[in-house]
């Protein structure tokens, strides 16, 4: 009977320090993930930044190429014109601001 509850004490601390290692391991493992997480989501955060300007870069672009789009059309049909009449048009877009 003795032994008995020796071996079961034996076999409960081995257990426990067991436990404590894998709980230990399961810690660090957590803090890892914790620093990748803290470290993607600061890039995260980084990238929407730059994606915001570059929205607004591409807005800017956009803009100045619907306006050089316009002022392409204008000269056109300035062209047609001298070719028509010989005559150049008062209001061309040139020189381009």
């Amino acid at each position: 009977m003795l032994k008995a509850v020796a071996g079961a004490v034996v076999v409960a601390i081995i257990a426990a320090i067991l436990f404590f290692i894998w709980s230990g391991q399961n810690q660090k493992q957590a803090q890892t993930m914790q620093s990748q997480i803290a470290a993607l989501s600061q890039e995260l955060s980084q990238l929407r930044d730059e994606n915001t300007q570059l929205k607004g870069q591409l807005a800017s672009v956009q803009s100045e190429e619907q306006n050089l789009a316009a002022q392409n059309d204008e000269l056109r049909k300035a062209i047609g014109t001298v070719k028509a009449t010989g005559k150049l048009p008062p209001n061309l877009p040139y020189p381009p601001k």
